[in-house]
């Protein structure tokens, strides 16, 4: 399977950890606009241990060309969404457009499906 990853660097105001992880956690709006691709195959959300405040998003898609008309589909949507980050974030730094390399198979519904509760 080939899979796209999108790699973005946050350093996230002070006070707003909490307000950042709910936007773009597994519950969050970000992920729930992705999730309305079936191309979307879900995101890793990780947070560094030693600054507190610096988070990394990695975007998984199966195909660039869709990732785009996603974007362009749901431009408005996702330019709101910015700007609700922008007011949380400090720095947004993009740090590469990756192919996601020795992706296993997986049985069960596609990461888009999860809703990443644990009920």
């Amino acid at each position: 399977m080939y899979v796209i990853a999108l790699v973005w660097q946050f350093d996230v105001k002070a006070g707003k950890n909490e307000e950042f992880e709910a936007l773009y956690g597994a519950d969050g709006a970000w992920t729930a606009l992705g999730r309305r691709s079936r191309s979307f195959l879900g995101a890793s959300f990780l947070r560094d241990l030693a600054i507190g405040h610096r988070y990394l998003v990695i975007e998984y898609w199966s195909e660039m060309l869709v990732f785009e008309k996603h974007h362009a589909d749901f431009q408005d949507e996702t330019e709101r969404l910015e700007k609700q980050r922008d007011a949380l974030v400090d720095v947004t730094q993009p740090l590469g457009l990756f192919n996601a390399l020795d992706v296993p198979d997986r049985a069960g519904p596609t990461w888009s499906q999860r809703s990443g509760r644990s009920d």
